[in-house]
């Protein structure tokens, strides 16, 4: 069974999708945000592809929240995420934060200019656009004390 997740994330890779390992522990890419007890991918990836070819739904919770990209936005680390309009080709899927929306069938996205930031949320879950990609989150695993 291991060889074929193995050969299915290779072949994964070869298409351009970036493979995360569910429950990796390498930090790696990722940068650390202990105030709101996460990780969060310093890099946007994915770009170009819609929600629905990258089956984001199914991992939704993976995305970062409304309120953790509002907070990360103006916190010391939105420099080195470029949430803080220094480029306006890093904007990420994020979880939808209406359920009228989510029924309706959208999606939401974090956009940043040099003047603003912006979460929308009426994104068409089938479009995709060149600088909107995939930033995932995950719980920070605390590191055990020997």
């Amino acid at each position: 069974m291991t060889n074929k997740i193995k050969q299915a994330q290779e072949l994964l890779k070869k298409e351009g999708y970036k493979v995360i390992v569910p429950n990796e522990i390498s930090n790696e890419g990722w940068l650390d945000i202990p105030e709101l007890k996460i990780s969060v991918e310093i890099e946007v990836h994915d770009k170009d592809k819609s929600w629905d070819e990258l089956k984001l739904s199914e991992r939704e919770k993976e995305l970062l929240t409304a309120e953790q990209c509002i907070w990360l936005a103006n916190s010391k680390y939105a420099k080195i995420l470029k949430m803080d309009g220094s480029s306006s080709e890093d904007d990420f899927f994020i979880q939808q934060p209406f359920n009228l929306s989510r029924k309706n069938g959208y999606v939401a996205g974090f956009y940043t200019y040099s003047d603003c930031a912006n979460l929308y949320c009426d994104w068409v879950s089938g479009n995709s656009d060149s600088y909107l990609g995939v930033r995932f989150a995950r719980k920070k695993i605390s590191e055990r004390k020997e």
